[in-house]
């Protein structure tokens, strides 16, 4: 069965980078707090990894939300968010066992997709303000020591909001692979999905995976790097 290329790389990347980086971030994090073990012997400064990561988690976001205006067709908000209406019948689709496997993002699935980014956002955000006056303090944590305190206290809370949503990301992946026979994954890595899939009627006839994508990708990545560079040096 012939392809067709719905997820461009540039957004392939940045999901596989995004995992890469919230894992990396989560591992630091934990490991700057174990006194014993070899984790405490290897001599590398857990705290300083988990800003590194963190920064590139904002970094990400901010190329996603950047792309979600000026990236191909399925990478753009305004193809995938859809309102209440659509969001209730597709559920109804899932209890008569009536749904299909269209390309690009179901309507949970964009709305879960938003919900990540926010989180994660935020989260990465409020790192910048974030410090508990012994291992880490972020380049903002200066401006007020109000506002320090009010961001690193959402840093810390809305840790299990992170992973109950991740949790619940994998489970809905495990769901469509398993019971509804859809290759979530290996639609993201390699971008396509089967021919024989219900396609908007708005999207390109061609796919737009190509040099000109990966020029624009690489100059928004570079300008979101340039600023989250210059965040962390104030």
């Amino acid at each position: 069965m012939k392809n067709i290329r719905v997820w461009d790389l540039p957004l392939r990347l940045f999901h596989w980078l995004l995992v890469f980086c919230v894992a990396g971030a989560y591992f630091c994090v934990k490991s700057a707090g174990i006194t014993e073990g070899w984790l405490s012997e290897t001599g590398l400064d857990w705290m300083t990894w988990h800003s590194r990561f963190g920064y590139a988690v904002l970094t990400l976001i901010l190329f996603r939300l950047i792309w979600g205006v000026v990236g191909p067709y399925y990478a753009r908000f305004t193809q995938f968010i859809v309102g209440p209406r659509k969001i209730i019948a597709y559920v109804r689709t899932i209890k008569l066992h009536t749904m299909t496997w269209a390309a690009g993002h179901n309507p949970l699935g964009a709305w879960s997709v938003v919900a990540m980014l926010l989180a994660f956002g935020v989260q990465a955000a409020s790192g910048l303000f974030a410090s508990d006056d012994i291992l880490f303090e972020g380049p903002l944590s200066g401006l007020d020591p109000a506002i320090s305190r009010f961001f690193n206290s959402i840093h810390h809370a809305s840790e299990w909001v992170l992973v109950a949503l991740v949790a619940l990301h994998l489970c809905a992946i495990a769901y469509y692979s398993v019971f509804r026979r859809h290759p979530l994954i290996r639609a993201m890595v390699t971008g396509d999905v089967p021919a024989d899939r219900p396609m908007d009627a708005k999207a390109p006839a061609r796919s737009q995976d190509n040099a000109a994508t990966a020029i624009r990708a690489s100059i928004v990545l570079l300008i979101c790097a340039a600023f989250v560079f210059w965040l962390s040096q104030l």
